[in-house]
């Protein structure tokens, strides 16, 4: 990250219990409100709302990633435009049944990072902000949200949780102005009750918790504020600037979160006093960033029929379900998609349901019927893929042409998106399923794909499994590092812990088995909001 000095523009200073967090206008679902989608060149926004309620939710999206940006030095690269993140805003009660058991009943919202495109299911639409300046809102949740993919796709790296979760909540309050100029770093007023009625979690504990007090619901609602704390001071504090980049640094060259907070931070003595003062003081730093250069440019548009009937499908299947759900569901996929045989994205969205529940014939004719109406539908194509893959497992063909000939669709679906990440990652893994040594050209889509997603953990996993049957260790832990140590308990972080172990260990030959052996589900990311449960 670069010193943000110069995008800061003028500060303000407020009171800290007397900040009202800026609440938006009551936010109801409109009486004859549609499915509407916004596309923009970070998002793909569906939304039950008004075209013009979709069309403003969307411009301070943009206007958000904009100013982060802006903040923290990152280009823009729009070959991650087929990659965009995607939200669904539903109201809190799908929220929280999609989020599932481990969910509080005031769940806000969560987020998944995956390759065929991360998602960010949220209530922002659909709830009403009660104007308590002390309660977590459904905004601050997504861009909280938001600010984790921004982290994960542009700075990937094992960080410890105080940041992660304190970086994501110092971006997430923000007032937003109609020039499209934005008020940053505005207290968390939310975290107040645990910054002011506990003790404070020493600075040692902030920075390497133990393992036993992420058990503790209470410990961890204090990381979060401490965590605010710690990233606002470093921000905004003027003879701290640059010690947050230098200790990121150390962390990125190996160094304990104790070991770089020292080389960077000095005394760590001094720097708690420093931050319970900072609290007492009540006072804080806000960032006025400038309005943008240019508008971002936003495209709303109804939803066809049959896309608006499959929504509830869609949102189910997309947020990931077991074989079981989806067998349950399926009648109801069935019978949305049956009136629309000539709508492509319907016939996908059934494609997909049919697929997760097994049923290969009808997930192929669906896919079939998906590019009858549209011959460059690149999802249709990933569908016969994977379709023709399984069929090759189940009957334990071994015929070379045969393989090649099903991995074929990811080709075509390659060609007709060379910069979407997910059809790279299908074809190298196509040679996993077969059972064969990968060629260099898949290894290089693979690495392609980690540069287009590299929120996605299962890319880091696949492509350290490959470095490391190849002899490049250091790269391989390298990879597998943001899994190992991330705060949100990815798949497969546990594997890639041992891994990094026998690593470091020098047992090598015991890390290739261990990821050979152990490969990571459907990235999750587990980020989910609700006001009286940890969040994230």
């Amino acid at each position: 990250m670069r010193d943000a000095k110069a995008s800061w523009g003028s500060t303000m200073r407020k009171s800290f219990m007397g900040m009202l967090l800026g609440a938006a206008a009551a936010l109801g679902t409109p009486a004859h409100a549609a499915w509407y989608e916004a596309s923009t060149d970070h998002f793909i926004i569906d939304a039950n709302s008004s075209e013009v309620r979709i069309r403003d939710f969307a411009r301070k999206l943009e206007l958000f990633d904009a100013q982060l940006r802006a903040l923290y030095g990152v280009q823009d690269d729009p070959s991650r435009r087929s990659n965009r993140i995607r939200l669904f805003a539903a109201d809190t009660a799908t929220i929280v049944r999609m989020c599932g058991s481990s969910c509080s009943s005031e769940t806000r919202g969560f987020y998944k990072p995956r390759a065929g495109g991360s998602v960010i299911f949220t209530s922002t639409l659909t709830t009403v902000s009660n104007q308590d300046s002390y309660d977590l809102d459904a905004q601050e949740v997504l861009l909280h949200e938001y600010s984790h993919h921004f982290m994960f796709s542009n700075f990937p790296a094992a960080y410890p949780m105080w940041f992660t979760e304190g970086f994501a909540e110092f971006n997430a309050n923000v007032r937003f102005y109609p020039d499209g100029s934005m008020l940053m770093g505005r207290p968390a007023n939310y975290r107040a009750y645990g910054l002011f009625s506990h003790n404070p979690i020493p600075i040692r504990e902030l920075l390497d918790p133990p393992p036993r007090d992420l058990r503790d619901s209470a410990t961890v609602d204090g990381i979060y504020g401490r965590g605010w704390l710690l990233v606002h001071y470093l921000m905004t504090n003027k003879d701290r600037r640059g010690q947050l980049e230098a200790y990121l640094a150390e962390l990125g060259k190996g160094k304990s979160s104790i070991d770089a907070a020292t080389i960077a931070f000095g005394d760590l003595r001094k720097l708690d006093k420093a931050l319970n003062d900072y609290l007492s003081n009540n006072h804080f730093v806000e960032i006025r960033m400038p309005p943008p250069v240019k508008e971002p440019v936003i495209d709303v548009k109804p939803l066809s029929p049959g896309a608006a009937a499959m929504m509830p499908v869609h949102m189910r299947s997309t947020n990931g379900i077991s074989p079981q759900e989806a067998t349950a569901l399926l009648p109801d996929a069935e019978k949305r998609a049956a009136p629309y045989p000539n709508d492509p994205r319907v016939q996908v969205e059934l494609a997909e349901a049919e697929y997760d529940a097994g049923n290969d014939d009808a997930a192929d004719a669906a896919a079939d019927r998906a590019l009858a109406a549209d011959p460059n539908e690149r999802t249709a194509m990933l569908y016969k893929g994977r379709v023709t893959i399984r069929r090759a497992l189940k009957g334990n063909v071994t015929d070379a042409k045969a393989w090649s000939e099903a991995r074929g669709w990811y080709a075509r679906a390659n060609h007709a998106d060379p910069e979407a990440a997910l059809p790279l990652m299908l074809y190298y893994e196509s040679y996993l399923a077969q059972k064969v040594r990968a060629p260099d050209l898949a290894v290089q889509g693979l690495r392609k794909a980690v540069s287009l997603a590299p929120e996605d953990p299962r890319l880091h996993f696949l492509l350290a499994g490959r470095m490391l049957a190849d002899g490049d260790v250091a790269t391989a832990r390298k990879l597998l590092a943001p899994i190992a140590y991330s705060a949100h308990n990815l798949p497969g972080a546990g594997a890639a812990r041992t891994v990094i172990d026998l690593i470091d260990s020098g047992k090598i030959g015991e890390a290739k088995a261990a990821m050979a052996n152990d490969k990571p589900a459907e990235s999750d990311a587990g980020d989910k909001n609700g006001k009286d449960q940890p969040k994230s």
